[in-house]
């Protein structure tokens, strides 16, 4: 087919900018390598670590390995090995940008460089990847095939010939056809580490922290790109598209875990792993401990900057600076869960751990409402006169016949009375008032007989009654509450153990305590308060109430907010910093005020945590649809 002047023209234009094509492209290769080494040098080691030595050798292996390629295309006419020189120079990118950022994370781990010297050197970083990108793109145009004869001129003005030819040639060999698998896969899996990163990613969701809004192991997608997101291998990120607002579901990087050097280095180095195995390998899954790592989150905002919050009795409120007092947030009720046998019959079927049933409800109920009615003026006075009681029937010679009785017919029982008479009995005093320290799970017989014959007991008793906050007026909700329940708690024990010892005092046996309605009333209570305040182990109390967060005339920051689990009774969240529990005051104004284990330490969630928004349910098929 004869060609118009114009097509000669095109193809005569076409032909001259191939050639220029094919003589710039080793010009370029060469200023790459030349960068690659320049930066290496431009870094300015403070201090030879091995993070650097890696950082070296990976940089002096790529600038040798395009070296090595460029003699035999360019020199030797190996010109077949174009392909595969511009898959090294892509992987290569990958490889250096990481590389680039170990010594930078390393030294600034150290405290060696500040962050102007951090700034430089991810430039540096920059410039060899812009430089690198410049060149793969043009090695991948049809004119940088051309120039070198791998496909006609033809074929790089027409797409669908070229297409035919590269169709063609991955038929003509195994290994050939092998290795474009292998590289598209590699390609496809960078392809994926980006788009986690920059757009959306799926999680698994591990813990049943957020029933219903998920389920073990319901997969969420979350969007990234308006959570302002991290710029791969480095401690900064892109602006905020959207700011976090009160009921997002939010998927964060645990704060809780610390960061420095090692941390920063292991974090960085999973994240090139998991890129070179396509996502497969995660090699930051665990702690020092062994234990799995909790990372990331994914929780509710309820708090937001401005505000201050406070729980009480399951209800969430916050305050703003001007307001008169605190206010339920209305919104949280919608979506924060506790009976969680009240849900759905095929949802409740797939719920793991149910906290409480409609029995322990009822309990919790009742004890709010008296709790709520409480008189602390009269608990107090009440609580005073069964301490009078108790120190005036306590007799040292009906204490001593009835646990002599007692070891005859109850051996057992009488052992462990016997441990917690001596508990009482020998206290040290730097660990406080011994029935303060016994909280709920004070023996009231043992109380009530270790009375009888111990004068520092009494003296413990005294203080015990004394109940000095009762005259103090609570500043909110919170300890009003828990000033309440203090003293709830002081009066039920007291009353049991006065009981008790009245009864004693009369020569009745221990199996008639037993039938005694008055105790009997009493004891079941003192089970119902135990349970109120610390459930079947510890932190039910803690689980249902926080005190004023932040405490003071502090409120939220401007980059502060408050996340925690739609299943409050089951969520690790920001009402503790850790785990671990420890012994606290039920109402900090009593000097002997009852004791308990908890482990509520709020803090706040500050805005650089938060990686994305969860939107969509997208796994398994059962429970697909939008989070609300």
């Amino acid at each position: 087919m004869r060609m118009s002047k114009p097509q000669k023209a095109r193809t005569a234009v076409d032909s001259g900018a191939y050639e220029a094509l094919g003589r710039a492209l080793p010009r370029m290769a060469l200023a790459w390598i030349g960068l690659l080494l320049a930066t290496a040098i431009a870094a300015l080691c403070p201090r030879f670590t091995g993070y650097y030595a890696a950082y070296l050798a990976i940089t002096l292996g790529l600038a040798l390995g395009a070296l090595a390629f460029l003699k035999a295309i360019y020199r030797e006419g190996r010109r077949d090995l174009h392909p595969a020189f511009k898959k090294f120079l892509g992987y290569g990118l990958v490889l250096h940008y990481a590389a680039a950022a170990l010594p930078r994370v390393d030294w600034a781990g150290d405290g060696i460089i500040g962050p102007g010297r951090v700034a430089y050197m991810f430039v540096l970083a920059m410039v060899c990847l812009a430089a690198g990108l410049a060149l793969f793109i043009a090695m991948g145009r049809p004119g940088a095939y051309a120039a070198l004869g791998l496909i006609s001129e033809e074929e790089a003005r027409d797409k669908v010939l070229r297409k035919k030819h590269f169709t063609e040639a991955r038929k003509k060999g195994f290994w050939h056809g092998t290795l474009e698998w292998v590289d598209a896969l590699g390609f496809a899996a960078i392809l994926v580490i980006l788009i986690n990163t920059f757009i959306f990613q799926l999680y698994e969701i591990p813990s049943e922290s957020m029933v219903p809004a998920f389920l073990v192991k319901d997969r969420p997608f979350t969007s990234k790109l308006s959570a302002g997101p991290r710029i791969p291998l480095t401690d900064w990120r892109l602006p905020f598209l959207k700011l976090p607002r009160r009921g997002d579901i939010v998927t964060l990087a645990n704060p809780r875990y610390p960061e420095n050097q090692s941390v920063n280095i292991k974090k960085y180095l999973a994240q090139l792993v998991s890129m070179v195995t396509f996502t497969a390998v995660n090699i930051d899954k665990y702690l020092p401990d062994g234990s799995i790592k909790a990372d990331p989150l994914v929780k509710r905002v309820v708090g937001l900057p401005g505000e201050k919050l406070m729980m009480v009795d399951d209800v969430l409120y916050s305050k703003k600076a001007g307001d008169s007092a605190f206010a339920p947030v209305e919104a949280d009720k919608t979506w924060a869960r506790s009976d969680l046998w009240k849900e759905d019959p095929a949802l409740k079927a797939q719920i793991q751990d149910m906290p409480i049933d409609a029995a322990h409800r009822k309990v919790l109920d009742a004890w709010d409402a008296k709790k709520r009615g409480a008189d602390s003026r009269a608990l107090a006075t009440r609580i005073a006169a069964s301490a009078a009681e108790l120190a005036s029937k306590a007799s040292a010679p009906a204490s001593a016949a009835f646990l002599k009785e007692l070891a005859k017919s109850k051996p057992s029982i009488h052992q462990v009375i016997a441990a917690d008479i001596e508990a009482f009995e020998k206290a040290a005093p730097a660990d406080g008032n011994p029935i303060s320290q016994a909280g709920t799970r004070a023996d009231d017989l043992a109380l009530a007989l270790a009375v009888a014959g111990s004068p520092k007991l009494r003296s413990a008793l005294t203080d015990y009654a004394s109940c000095p906050g009762a005259a103090l007026r609570a500043a909110n909700a919170y300890e009003t509450g828990s000033r309440a329940l203090n003293l709830l708690i002081k009066d039920n024990l007291l009353a049991r153990a006065a009981r008790e010892a009245a009864l004693i005092a009369s020569g009745l046996p221990f199996d008639s305590l037993s039938k005694d309605a008055a105790l009997a009333a009493l004891t079941k209570d003192g089970s119902e308060l135990d349970y109120y305040l610390n459930g079947q182990y510890a932190g039910l109390y803690d689980e249902r109430n926080f005190p004023e967060f932040p405490g003071g005339d502090s409120y939220l920051g401007p980059s502060q907010y408050f996340a925690m689990g739609d299943n409050r009774y089951n969520s690790l969240d920001f009402r503790y910093r850790t785990g671990s529990f420890s012994i606290k005051a039920l109402d900090p104004a009593d000097p002997a005020s009852v004791a308990y284990y908890s482990n509520v330490d709020p803090f706040a969630l500050d805005l650089r945590f938060i990686e994305g928004y969860a939107k969509f349910r997208i796994w398994p098929p059962s429970r697909v649809g939008a989070i609300k």
